[in-house]
C-alpha cells in the first residue's frame, strides 16, 4: 500500500450494536468522499470484534463509529482494544453521534481520538482529518 502521503485517507465508518439509524453517518461518508477521502463503510449491526476486523482487513487509517443506542461506554472502549491488541492501534479512532458529555473522559482514556457529537459540522470533521495527516506527515519528516 501507498505511505499515507501519496493516497487518499482511508476512512472505515461503522454502526454499531443495534442502532439502525443511518442518517448521520450517510452525511459523513458523503462529506468525506467529496473531500477526496476513500469510504469504507460496514454496514449495520457490528460488533467490536467485526469492525476491528475490517479495518485491519482495508488497512484504514480512520475509523469512524456513529452510535445513537448508548453502547458506546461498552462497544468504542472494546474496539479500541481489539485494535490495539491487533497491532493497530495507530489508526485513528473516532466516535459520534449521542454521546453524553459526561462519558467522554472514558471514551477518551480507553483509546478513542475525537469525539463529534450530532450536529457536528462536516467541515470540522474534514479540517481535523487532514490535520491529523499533516501532523502524521511532519512525524514521518
Amino acid at each position: 500500500m501507498q505511505p499515507i502521503e501519496e493516497r487518499p485517507l482511508r476512512v472505515l465508518l461503522a454502526k454499531l450494536g443495534m442502532d439502525t439509524h443511518t442518517v448521520g453517518v450517510t452525511v459523513i461518508a458523503h462529506a468525506l468522499r467529496e473531500a477526496g477521502m476513500e469510504v469504507i463503510f460496514t454496514g449495520l449491526k457490528q460488533t467490536p470484534a467485526m469492525v476491528a476486523s475490517a479495518a485491519i482487513q482495508e488497512d484504514v487509517d480512520v475509523v469512524g463509529v456513529s452510535t445513537l443506542s448508548a453502547g458506546h461506554t461498552r462497544s468504542l472502549p472494546t474496539l479500541a482494544r481489539l485494535l490495539r491488541e491487533a497491532g493497530a492501534g495507530d489508526k485513528l479512532l473516532l466516535a459520534g453521534g449521542v454521546i453524553p458529555e459526561e462519558d467522554r473522559p472514558l471514551l477518551e482514556e480507553a483509546g478513542v481520538d475525537r469525539i463529534f457529537t450530532m450536529g457536528a459540522d462536516t467541515r470540522d470533521i474534514v479540517a481535523y482529518l487532514n490535520q491529523w495527516r499533516a501532523t502524521r506527515r511532519e512525524e514521518r519528516d
